[in-house]
């Protein structure tokens, strides 16, 4: 029952970044891409072989959805598979009890500092793969900060709201 709740909140997403949030487009920088967040909320319940296939399919959904080529599964996939990496780096310490970051379970610093890691770093992949190369860097690295920290504000707003309730 689960994996159908999932499933069913990845493909919502899909339909939300696709039909409105890509829609949004604030002083040619700021694009939030929302639907990054399922990777590493929900995805990571899973295991690590099946991370990357619902990553990849996430991604490519999107990808059919736009005719973006790729490149959103291939950051989806990309984040995926660093996911432990940045688990491990600012996942949970020992006075954290669950494995899966949330706010309820990591500190905040901590939960933020993932939040954020991630976000960029899947950001710079999508960018990077859209504009195919590293020709203009420092568009690449404003492009990517300013939009990690949109997309990055609007979850957190998301987490403080469902922590709230």
């Amino acid at each position: 029952m689960r994996l159908v709740r999932d499933i069913l909140i990845m493909i919502l997403m899909v339909l939300i970044q696709a039909y409105f949030f890509d829609e949004l487009l604030f002083f040619r920088y700021l694009n939030p891409y929302l639907y990054v967040y399922v990777v590493f909320s929900i995805l990571i319940r899973y295991p690590r072989f099946w991370q990357l296939i619902m990553a990849f399919a996430l991604g490519g959904f999107l990808d059919i959805l736009e005719g973006s080529s790729g490149i959103h599964a291939g950051a989806a996939v990309f984040i995926a598979f660093a996911q432990p990496m940045l688990k491990g780096f600012w996942g949970p310490n020992r006075e954290d009890t669950d494995d899966v970051p949330s706010l309820a379970s990591m500190s905040m610093d901590r939960r933020l500092g993932f939040l954020f890691t991630a976000f960029f770093l899947h950001h710079f992949a999508l960018f990077s793969l859209e504009q195919f190369g590293f020709g203009n860097f420092v568009d690449l690295l404003k492009q990517t900060f300013y939009s990690s920290l949109f997309s990055f504000t609007f979850v957190l707003l998301y987490q403080l709201w469902n922590a709230r309730r």
